[in-house]
């Protein structure tokens, strides 16, 4: 059982039946879910969703009824805006390969048809694509971290290389992380709906606390601002999709439960690099050169 993806699971279901309203009442034995999950089980995740400030609960005379709170709507949107999100998808793919085939203890090899039937290709609701895999696959392959095995050019199944164990042999898988010298944090935690340090949070942690040398909070503005000024931006479009990347990056480093200070640098450094002269984004490279410190 994961109790973090049920219960993410169960907080999209309740959004999509309340159609994202906060005044709805919710009748969860109604939901596709109540069969599945059974009643335990659903008043297990429904008492986690509580205590995360995601939903309210209440007795009605046909039994129990939820309502979103507005924290819990957010939560849902995000999630959503999330799942679908490429650059997601392919970090979830690079650290649910890893997963798997750490499982297969002790060869550490992997069919890729199981693959597919397994949590670890599950995004929420939705299963990686055969392209999103491959994708991955041949980025773990460039870096070390697995062998391959091919039928017709096609992989069949991954074997990780001592590299590839000592990345997966962690608490929370995080490729990108760990090619980066970092301390693994661990995608999937997009999706948790977590109580951090005895107080209701979103999913990554509080972002308005400054633990690691930065200011989350001013980043995050950054991220902000610039997802505005992207689109208008007076550059060619190869360098817009660039720094548009770059601070999907930023942000995505950003929300984790512990940002990685020399990750956030790099980042912001070529955010800075990137965005040269013209005035129009002269305010977005004064605002990076000024969290910094330069």
């Amino acid at each position: 059982m994961d109790t973090e993806q049920d219960s993410a699971l169960l907080l999209l279901a309740m959004y999509q039946q309340a159609k994202g309203s906060t005044q709805e009442y919710i009748e969860v034995d109604q939901l596709p879910e109540s069969g599945t999950l059974g009643d335990d089980r659903l008043l297990t995740l429904i008492s986690h969703l509580q205590h995360a400030d995601m939903v309210e609960s209440l007795e009605v005379a046909s039994g129990l009824a939820c309502q979103l709170t507005p924290r819990g709507a957010v939560k849902a949107e995000q999630l959503l805006r999330d799942r679908d999100r490429p650059i997601v998808r392919y970090d979830m793919a690079l650290n649910g390969l890893i997963a798997a085939a750490t499982d297969k203890f002790p060869k550490h090899t992997l069919e890729l048809q199981e693959f597919l039937f397994s949590r670890h290709a599950r995004v929420l609701d939705t299963v990686l694509t055969i392209d999103e895999i491959f994708s991955a696959i041949e980025f773990l392959e460039a870096e070390k971290l697995v062998t391959v095995e091919r039928d017709g050019g096609r992989p069949t199944a991954i074997t990780l290389t001592p590299q590839g164990r000592r990345c997966g042999w962690t608490d929370n898988v995080d490729v990108q992380g760990f090619l980066a010298g970092q301390q693994p944090s661990g995608i999937q935690q997009n999706w948790q709906v977590t109580v951090n340090g005895g107080a209701p949070q979103m999913g990554q942690g509080n972002v308005q606390h400054n633990t690691f040398g930065y200011d989350l909070a001013q980043v995050m503005q950054l991220v902000r601002d610039l997802n505005g000024l992207v689109p208008s931006m007076n550059v060619p479009e190869p360098v817009r999709e660039l720094i548009a990347e770059d601070v999907e990056a930023l942000e995505r480093e950003a929300g984790r439960e512990n940002p990685q200070p020399a990750r956030i640098r790099r980042l912001l450094e070529g955010i800075q690099e990137t965005l040269v002269t013209p005035d129009s984004i002269q305010i977005a490279v004064m605002a990076v050169t000024r969290i910094l410190g330069g």
